[in-house]
């Protein structure tokens, strides 16, 4: 079984997290969930750290406790300003001692009526726990509890989160908001523009549905 560790700096309009969250949860079923936040939320099991601050450092050090606090074999990444189909939250990979990205996932920046591919990313991932926790262990040895400096966390210190991933596909994308809330307003992409993608429909909807 996986448990879906989702983390948060809070940083996006409430009642867009909110419906983020609602979204998770009508497609989850029994799969446990532990999030990391930087303000209390009623999701899962939560940890709040309090407001630490938005990094790519941060970010590491929040999914370090989501693992440590997951209790399954497998972990699977969420993040506050993203859409996941159901099938995402049911893949079982064959090696403990991985990392599999999803290949099946886009991005809608806010000021755009389009999505963009995007080849793979921190926020649509299941890992073996253990090789998670070992890695962000690895990476955070002898660092400060928290760092807002650090971005590009963890090549910043010339390290890569994982040294190779494995991949697979969702039957449906994953998206990836970018709302101007959050701590990167851009993110690399495809150029090719997409207006519609099966089972989410256009962008224009979506984005009624979720803003």
């Amino acid at each position: 079984m996986n448990t879906i560790i989702y983390v948060t700096s809070n940083r996006e309009r409430p009642e867009f997290e909110k419906k983020i969250q609602e979204d998770i949860l009508s497609k989850c079923g029994d799969t446990p969930i532990v999030s990391v936040s930087q303000k209390p939320i009623n999701f899962g099991k939560n940890i709040c750290v309090g407001d630490v601050g938005t990094s790519g450092f941060n970010v590491c050090r929040q999914y370090q406790i989501a693992c440590e606090n997951a209790k399954t074999d497998f972990v699977v990444t969420a993040e506050s300003d993203c859409l996941y189909p159901p099938d995402y939250f049911t893949f079982t990979p064959l090696k403990l001692d991985a990392c599999y990205r999803n290949k099946n996932i886009y991005v809608q920046k806010y000021n755009n009526d389009w999505f963009r591919k995007k080849n793979d990313s921190l926020f649509s991932q299941v890992v073996g726990r253990k090789h998670f926790l070992n890695r962000l262990n690895y990476l955070l040895k002898g660092m400060p509890k928290w760092n807002t400096e650090m971005k590009d966390f963890p090549k910043e210190i010339g390290k890569l989160l994982f040294n190779s991933y494995e991949y697979f596909e969702t039957k449906h994308p994953c998206i990836s908001f970018k709302t101007g809330q959050g701590m990167r307003k851009h993110s690399p992409a495809g150029s090719t523009p997409i207006y519609e993608l099966p089972y989410w429909g256009s962008v224009k909807k979506l984005r009624e549905k979720y803003e």
